[in-house]
């Protein structure tokens, strides 16, 4: 599957014209109304980085998925080793970025939260930096704001199963192994069954990427509206 653009949908933060999926307008209402409120905070350029990053890590997960897909059309599930070298690399990519994208976002989340209550978050040293993660911001939410309903939202994502299996997956590939192909012979057949993954025993075929693309744009959304909500709430107009 091939990601449509649309031209017009230019982000304001850097200039890129995003794919279909991208939670465009989710985006820039939050960008528009933290940098009208907060761009002489100490901790802006923490946001504004996050925010960029957000975009490059989708738009690159985007176009991994559809080089992964152009060289299955190509070569199949079961090519040669140069071309399976390829499909794999392009496989870290895509899901690397998949993940990246939420962390950026968190990451985001986190540098707000340091402007609107610095007693509960801090970016002040690299270290700080450095431990950043989703969990950590859910936690910091948690201590920070208890009762605000961003939390349901925050749980409701890290309880999405499309979710853990980005993360588990991209955990995997990053720090542990490449994982191999189990393939099939028919006998008797001319119905071959697909190459499967043994990351996750799923087939090697299109819906690798376009179950994940599908779910990260509408994660991201869904998460980009609780947080607008969030913060028109807690930031003082």
């Amino acid at each position: 599957m091939t990601s449509k653009v649309t031209p017009e949908r230019i982000l304001s933060t850097n200039g890129l014209s995003v794919p279909s999926g991208f939670p465009f307008d989710e985006y820039e209402s939050i960008h528009k109304f933290v940098s009208g409120k907060l761009s002489g905070h100490t901790s802006y350029e923490h946001f504004a980085g996050s925010w960029n990053a957000i975009a490059y890590r989708y738009c690159a997960c985007i176009e991994h998925g559809d080089n992964f897909l152009k060289s299955l059309s190509s070569y199949g599930p079961s090519p040669k080793p140069k071309d399976r070298y390829d499909q794999e690399r392009m496989l870290f990519d895509f899901f690397s970025s998949a993940f990246a994208t939420f962390e950026a976002l968190f990451y985001g989340m986190y540098a707000l939260g340091t402007i609107i209550d610095p007693s509960s978050f801090s970016l002040a040293t690299e270290k700080e930096q450095q431990k950043v993660s989703p969990s950590s911001t859910q936690r910091a939410f948690v201590t920070a704001f208890p009762s605000d309903e961003i939390l349901l939202s925050l749980q409701t994502l890290f309880d999405h199963a499309q979710y853990q299996t980005m993360r588990e997956i991209r955990n995997v590939l990053t720090h542990r192994t490449a994982p191999g192909r189990r393939f099939y012979v028919s006998l008797g057949s001319d119905d071959q069954p697909t190459a499967e993954w043994k990351l996750n025993n799923k087939p090697i075929d299109e819906q690798i990427v376009t179950d994940t693309t599908v779910a990260l744009g509408a994660l991201l959304k869904t998460m980009m509206e609780a947080l607008d909500e969030f913060i028109n709430r807690r930031i003082i107009k």
